[in-house]
This record gives C-alpha cells, structure tokens and sequence, in this order.
C-alpha cells in the first residue's frame, strides 16, 4: 500500500523540529570548554568531596554558570565553594537568585533547590577565558548494597558546549584502591578507565565529546571500605545492569525506527533461520515462540548440571561460567559439603568481615567435572580450610586458566551425558546435534525455565510440595533467577521456608542473602570478572538508574 504525501508531513515537521532545537543548542554563551576535570574523595561513610575544575573558553553570554544534579534520592549537596583563575574565592549565597544581573552574581555562588534536584550556580563574571574551580559535598555517594558497596553517577552532562576533554578520578584518604578491592565502568564517551599505581581510579577521555555524549561511571568497591555507608536495598548486579542498558532518547528513537522498518525484510529471514535447529537425523525443527512453550515443573534432564549445560549451548542459549559455578555452589552448601558465610578475615593487624567458602571433611562424590571444581577451589584455601573472597582476586592467572579449562571439560562432560540419554548424537560431519526426543526435552527445559520465572503464580503445579525445592534452587541459579525463585517460594509456603531455610543453615530472613553471597562468589572466581589492570570498561552507552547529571553550562 502506497502512503500518501499528506500522511508524511506530520513526520517531516517532527525532523525539521528536531534539527532546529539541535541547532539552537550550538549557539553556547562561549567558544567552548577545553576540559573538564573532576576529582572525588570518597569518605568512609560514603559521602564525597568532589572538586571540579572547568576550563572555559571565550565566554560572550548570559549571566551565570551552573551545574545540575538531578535523580538524588536519598542524597543531597551541600558545602559548595567556588574560586576562578585569578585564586579569588566566591561569595557563597544561601538563597540563588537566577533573575539578578551578570554584575550583581559576579563573584557569588549558591545552591539552588528545584523540583528535579540540586542546581550549583556560580556569576560568570567578566566576558572571555576562565577557569572555574567548584567544590561540593554529595552526601549518600556510595550505598552499601549487600555483596558490594558503590555508585553509579553522572559527572559530566549535556553542556552548553560539549567538552573537548574530559578526566574523572576517584580516590580515597589513606586508602589504596586497587584491583583487588575496586572496579571501575565509564559510559558515555570514548575514552578509557585504569587503577591508577597511586591507589586511585580514573577514567578520561580520548576523542572530543559530542553533544550526545555524557560522562557517567559505576564503581564497585569491597564493602569493609564503606562501614557505614547507607543501604541501598538491592544488590549491586541490578544496579550494574541498569548501567548496561542502552541509552535512546527521542531523536535516536526516530531514527532506530526508520531503519528497523527499512531493515525488517531482510531481518525476519534471519530470525526464521534462527529458531530453526537441524537434527542429527537431518530433519529441521523450528523452536516455538516462547508463549507456545509449554509450562513444565519436572527437572530437566535428571538434575545433571553439565547435561542441561551442554542443551542450553546447543539451543544457542550459553550460561556464563559464574552463573555454573554458582548452581555448584548452592548445591554443595544444602549437601553440607561446603559452609558459605561472612567471617573475620585478619589482614595484617585489621579484622574485616567478608564472605567465604568453609570447606568441611565430607567431599563431593558427583561427577568428574563436579568432583574436579571442588579441588581447584579447595586447593586455594588458607590453613584453616577457608577460601576468603578478598583472596579470590590475587589469585594467579594459573587459578583462572584452571576454571576457564574446567569449563571445557564440563561441557564435554554435558555433550556425553546427552548421547547417553539419547538426546542428542553426532550427524554426518560429526558434529553435536539433538535427537528428536532430545529436541523436545530441551524445549521443555525451556518450559522449566518459563516455570520458574513465574513460580508464584503457578500454583497448581506445587504438587510436590517443596520436595524439589532443592534443584529448583539449583537450576534457578544456574538460570540467573535465584533471588526471584527464593521470594517465590516464601510467598507460597511460608512455612515450609522456614524449614527449607535450615536445610543451608539459614533462616528465612538470610536465605536471600545467601542467594547474594554465591553470585558474589562465583562472581569473583570467575575469570571475566577480574579483568587485569583496568578492572572494567568503557562504553559509548549507559542505561538508567544513575544519580546526578540533567544539564549544565552558561546560561
């Protein structure tokens, strides 16, 4: 069907509307900003000196500089100082009024409260080059969020001009942070992040920021360094993935859609191709939609790890190594072959309270690669039979290169287990290929998984009456759902919980935090999880659930 003209305009309008309030934003009151540098001292309690040092060049317009802080729940600014080039220290005002003239704010700031957050506002001064220095104290920076404390914050918004340069450090008084105790993400820009040798953490850019871009960072940190840091109430995984969800604003939005609609015919095929698995007979079967998967309750494949394992690999759905070695993990702490808790490790002449794995006498007598994890990790604990999470990250690259090849024996282990069962064989190019009674069993692992996702509204499936609770627990780990499974099960059967709970010498106030200590081990045993030297990343992207930022610059 043809679209007529008339029904184009509308769109052309939102464009033409689009560009303009786009360029408008080009005309800055000054030539631009060289360089943004921002330093931030954290504090035991997780507030933060924070000194910013902007560089601005041929400013011709407007009355005042500002910078907002907006998304500040639970936090709040105060203690702002403000001096220029010359050294002169600003006038700090207790009420700011935006309306007074260039000449009345010249050497003045104040705080300005608004419905969003917090605007720190400064008087331009005399027209041309300058050099601001801000200071300020965040309260509420850093939370403790149970297996970690951290932050994620926006440093650098949308500016009247988009900075040229921009360096962000974070350090802590008579504290060295390194790789062993810290972590460090910057989103927004192009740039890079590293522990500095001085015990600090930096991020900085390499290429001129553009409008768009923006200067957010997600730190993580042991949480013996913020005792008595405020709690966030979540763990620190959700807030990472908020940071790792993909910014879209309104324009992008616009521009995604046009070339998805340009792009669907030849993406659709692909998709098609996508759900469509060849058997080891030759034959094709296509994967239902997942509204056509049918809810299944019964454990997958005899409860094997490395079997289903191996099926989700061949069904193109991998499960990170953490998330393996966590369903180990869990199952060995309700067998009683391991002990997981929060203990008194000396450091020196310090005593700081960290999770750790106590390994008792009794010894797995699972498979080859079960019985193989369990020495690789016994063989790292102290003289006292505990592996110590603080000592988990100054393992040898030999420690990682162990796990990384354990992964491999597992999933051999898995591909066997599966020909046994008959549930997959090797085709005629010898390659690992389901069987059709295999196909269908790993569509209702699908449908295992479907169950668990929303194992509170399914009641009438609890027949069982929490007698598999214990690989269910299992599994939704290994499926990266083990917090919801566990709220999940106390809805249903408060009671027996409670008795559930004891199986892992918990109560059903610590289950859950238990569920948190394993991701926070696994998580650091795993290899990708201790990325040597920088101890994280940079992406031009970053998600929700960021404080601070909301614009900035003259006005």
């Amino acid at each position: 069907m043809k679209l007529k003209q008339k029904g184009l305009f509308p769109f052309f309008i939102l464009i033409a509307i689009l560009f303009l309030i786009n360029a408008v934003r080009v005309f800055a009151a000054e030539a631009g900003i060289p360089s943004i540098k921002v330093d931030v001292l954290l504090k035991k309690d997780g507030s933060a000196v924070i000194t910013e040092t902007w560089n601005v060049r041929g400013v011709s317009d407007g009355t005042e500089y500002y910078k907002a802080l907006y998304h500040m729940k639970d936090m709040s600014v105060h203690s702002l100082l403000v001096s220029d080039e010359s050294g002169k220290q600003y006038k700090t005002l207790e009420n700011w009024d935006t309306k007074r003239s260039r000449e009345e704010k010249a050497g003045t700031c104040g705080i300005l409260k608004t419905s969003q957050g917090y605007e720190l506002c400064w008087g331009i001064g005399n027209y041309g080059d300058h050099q601001y220095t801000i200071q300020y104290t965040l309260e509420g920076l850093v939370k403790d969020y149970g297996d970690y404390a951290g932050f994620y914050h926006q440093f650098v918004s949308e500016l009247s001009s988009a900075p040229e340069s921009v360096t962000m450090k974070i350090r802590m008084p008579d504290t060295q942070l390194t790789k062993d105790n810290a972590r460090i993400w910057a989103y927004g820009f192009t740039g890079e992040v590293e522990i500095d040798p001085d015990g600090s953490l930096l991020a900085y850019s390499t290429e001129a920021l553009g409008k768009d871009n923006y200067g957010n960072l997600l730190c993580r940190f042991d949480r013996s360094l913020f005792p008595t840091a405020k709690a966030s109430g979540m763990p620190f995984e959700k807030l990472q993935k908020s940071a790792d969800n993909n910014n879209s604003d309104a324009a992008k939005s616009i521009i995604f859609v046009a070339l998805a609609l340009a792009a669907v015919a030849a993406i659709v095929p692909i998709v098609f191709s996508y759900s469509r698995y060849k058997l080891a007979d030759g034959t094709v079967m296509r994967l239902p939609g997942t509204k056509q998967i049918d809810i299944n309750w019964s454990i997958p494949f005899g409860g094997s790890i490395p079997a289903v394992y191996s099926a989700m690999h061949l069904l193109r759905k991998g499960i990170p190594l953490d998330k393996l070695l966590g369903a180990y993990l869990i199952r060995w702490q309700e067998a009683g072959y391991i002990r997981m808790e929060k203990g008194g490790n000396e450091s020196g002449e310090t005593l700081k309270k960290e999770d750790a794995v106590v390994f008792a006498q009794n010894k797995p007598h699972g498979t080859g690669a079960e019985n193989s994890l369990y020495m690789i990790l016994a063989s790292e604990v102290d003289e006292n039979g505990i592996l110590w999470i603080s000592d988990i990250g100054k393992r040898s690259e030999e420690f990682y290169k162990k796990l990384t090849s354990w992964e491999i024996s597992l999933k051999l282990e898995g591909d066997n287990e599966l020909m046994n069962l008959n549930a997959a064989a090797m085709d005629l190019k010898s390659s690992l290929r389901f069987t059709a009674s295999g196909f269908d069993q790993a569509v209702r692992t699908l449908g295992f998984q479907k169950y668990l996702k929303d194992m509170s509204g399914q009641k009438q499936y609890q027949t069982s009456q929490g007698t598999l609770w214990g690989d269910y627990l299992v599994f939704a780990t290994l499926f990266n759902m083990g917090e919801q499974v566990l709220e999940s099960m106390k809805a249903l059967d408060p009671k027996h919980f409670d008795s559930f709970a004891g199986m892992y010498g918990c109560n059903s106030y610590t289950m859950l935090y238990l569920m948190t200590m394993t991701n926070h081990i696994s998580s650091a045993a795993s290899p990708s999880a201790n990325i040597a030297g920088t101890g994280g990343g940079v992406s031009s992207f970053g998600g929700g659930g960021f404080s601070g930022g909301g614009g900035g610059g003259s006005r």
